[in-house]
């Protein structure tokens, strides 16, 4: 089996001329392309192999799977789905719901979208100071992050810097004195798939799956704060969803952005399975030994799949 990761699908917007997403035209020739290469697993058919271990389908069919739950999940993905008749699993990160907050990986995202890498790295320096950046000598977080994108200069450095090396006590500020200085300030939910919407994409067949409350690194995060991002996200989300079986999605992905902690907490929480990136298919092993961590690869592993 195949999981495919996507984040971005959208068309271009000239507000935000260096923004990265998968063309909505591409997005949809990449599921002509996967039906008629791989197949597309039904629902009934995913649940069987990934709750029970059954295969009952091809072994290469794809899932797909959508990060972030973004107005365009609803507008483009989960509109074009249904008229295929298929289905996707969703990770909602929860906060923008509970505290109308946007998140700061998408207010980064923002940013690089509109300004130049470098002039935002170049700022971004002069703002932090020595006891911001308790991470920065992680090797990890220095050699496995955004291996994968092909960003414009200065880009990758930026979002490294900031999600990564900067401590989560300063992240906010340092985000916040950014905007001040280039005068940006067009943070809104309405980037966010609405809970009304939500709720109508689950009762139409959609699996709608936990990515934290705040799109934490988790590794960088004591128990405690783990069990809360968790705990509290599923919380939400079957209040207003319910749910057949929990699934959850490691923000960023990588077996650098989570630990043993949020292992043991996910099996504590009863989570059927959660997804990691890593470029492989899921085998039977996996779903037996590995489940709180299913391989997926990236949407732009595959033909169609390029970021614009």
């Amino acid at each position: 089996m195949k999981a495919i990761m996507y984040h971005y699908v959208r068309s271009f917007d000239e507000s935000y001329p260096n923004f990265r997403f998968l063309d909505f035209n591409n997005f949809q020739k990449q599921l002509d392309y996967f039906e008629n290469e791989f197949g597309i697993v039904t629902r009934a058919d995913w649940e069987d192999f990934a709750l029970r271990g059954e295969t009952s389908g091809g072994s290469n069919e794809v899932i797909l799977t959508f990060d972030d739950a973004m107005s365009c999940h609803y507008e483009f993905v989960f509109r074009e789905l249904k008229k295929r008749r298929l289905c996707g699993i969703f990770y909602v990160p929860t906060r923008p719901y509970t505290d109308e907050k946007m998140l700061d990986v998408h207010r980064i995202h923002l940013l690089c979208g509109r300004f130049e890498g470098r002039k935002l790295l170049e700022i971004c320096n002069a703002l932090i100071t020595e006891e911001m950046i308790p991470f920065q000598k992680r090797e990890e977080f220095k050699n496995r992050t955004y291996t994968r994108q092909s960003n414009y200069e200065g880009v990758s450095e930026f979002k490294r810097l900031l999600n990564y090396f900067v401590d989560e006590s300063h992240k906010a500020d340092v985000i916040d004195e950014i905007s001040n200085i280039l005068d940006f300030d067009e943070y809104d939910t309405s980037f966010y798939v609405s809970e009304q919407d939500l709720k109508k994409m689950s009762q139409e067949g959609m699996i709608m799956g936990s990515h934290t409350v705040n799109h934490p690194v988790m590794s960088k995060l004591d128990p405690s704060s783990q069990k809360s991002e968790i705990s509290l996200s599923f919380d939400f989300l079957e209040s207003i969803c319910g749910t057949t079986h929990r699934t959850y999605c490691h923000p960023y992905g990588g077996f650098h952005s989570f630990d043993d902690h949020t292992v043991e907490l996910l099996n504590e929480h009863n989570v059927a399975y959660s997804f990691n990136v890593e470029s492989r298919d899921i085998t039977a092993e996996d779903v037996k030994s590995n489940r709180q961590h299913l391989p997926r690869y990236d949407c732009n592993q595959f033909r169609f799949g390029s970021a614009s």
